[in-house]
C-alpha cells in the first residue's frame, strides 16, 4: 500500500512537473517569436515580419481585416511607408489552452517624434522554437 501511494505520488509529480516543462517551454518560445518580431519591425525586415505568421494567419487592425501571409506583409509595408518606429511589446498575459498559446498584451511605437501605444491580442500556435501566429487583433489608444 505504501509503495503503491508512493508510485501513484511519484507518477503525479513526474506529470506535473513535465506539464510546467511544457508550459515554460511555451512561453519561452511564444517570447522569442515577439521578441524576433519586435526586432524584425525596427529593422524593416518585412520578410521576418511576415514569417512570425501562419500562411493562413487572420490580423485585425484599425487599418483592416488582413487574411494570409502575403495580405499581412502588405499591411506591415504600408506602416513602415508612414515611418513607424521605435517598436515594442510587452506581454501582460500569456497561458496556454490546448494546443494554443494566448497572449494579450501592450504596444508602443512612435512616428515622427510622436509615441503611439495600445493594446493587442494574439493566439500563437506550433511545436517547440515553430510557433507561428494564427490571429491577432491591433488597437489604437485614443489619445
Amino acid at each position: 500500500m505504501v509503495r503503491t501511494t508512493f508510485a501513484v505520488a511519484f507518477l503525479l509529480f513526474m506529470s506535473l512537473a513535465l506539464g510546467a516543462q511544457e508550459n515554460l517551454s511555451a512561453e519561452s518560445a511564444s517570447a522569442n517569436l515577439q521578441k524576433n518580431f519586435a526586432s524584425a519591425y525596427n529593422r524593416g525586415d518585412l520578410e521576418a515580419m511576415a514569417a512570425a505568421f501562419d500562411e493562413n494567419a487572420i490580423r485585425v487592425t484599425p487599418s483592416g481585416i488582413f487574411q494570409g501571409r502575403d495580405a499581412i506583409r502588405r499591411s506591415f509595408k504600408e506602416a513602415l511607408k508612414i515611418g513607424l518606429h521605435d517598436y515594442s511589446v510587452r506581454r501582460v498575459i500569456s497561458r496556454r489552452e490546448g494546443s494554443f498559446i494566448l497572449n494579450v498584451g501592450e504596444w508602443q511605437a512612435k512616428v515622427g517624434d510622436q509615441p503611439f501605444h495600445s493594446y493587442y491580442t494574439a493566439t500563437v500556435a506550433g511545436e517547440g522554437d515553430e510557433t507561428k501566429i494564427i490571429e491577432e487583433t491591433v488597437s489604437i489608444a485614443a489619445p
